[in-house]
């Protein structure tokens, strides 16, 4: 099931909220993007169609930032056009594993996460400049090889 990425956003905006956390407009992207590339690779299936781009300072989901940006580095409420639940229970679950696993990093070290040399990000911003578009081919590839390394190391 695809969903926006602003109610992606706002299910960890609010997931946040009830640990008393309040993340930065930051980790909010990194955890929106994270969650859309582990769909990828699990589901074979994008999370939500809008734009990824690759701007200086990592994947940025455009209409995710703008709709947060508003409220300062650190936005402190969902963004109302959109619902702050998931109703599939498969979604919300890859939500909550991302959370558990992701949701206590600094926004820094997300940020390290997504910029990983060979990563999209860096390959986006290589071949078209900032604002480059992030293809879901190239984010899938990624976590596909993600799982991959993973299952190595087991």
């Amino acid at each position: 099931m695809q969903y926006d990425a602003r109610q992606i956003a706002n299910w960890f905006l609010s997931r946040a909220k009830r640990d008393g956390q309040c993340p930065s407009i930051m980790a909010l992207l990194k955890l929106t993007y994270i969650a859309h590339g582990w769909n990828l690779e699990i589901n074979n299936a994008p999370l939500f169609p809008n734009r990824i781009e690759a701007w200086q300072y990592g994947p940025v989901i455009p209409d995710v930032y703008n709709s947060f940006r508003p409220q300062g580095v650190t936005p402190f409420k969902p963004d109302s056009n959109y619902p702050d639940t998931i109703d599939d229970p498969t979604t919300e679950n890859l939500l909550e594993q991302i959370y558990n696993i992701y949701g206590t990093m600094t926004p820094f070290r997300l940020s390290e996460i997504t910029h990983e040399p060979g990563g999209p990000w860096e390959t986006a911003t290589r071949l078209g400049g900032w604002y480059a578009p992030i293809p879901n081919e190239l984010i899938q590839s990624h976590y596909i090889v993600k799982r991959r390394q993973a299952n190595a190391q087991k």
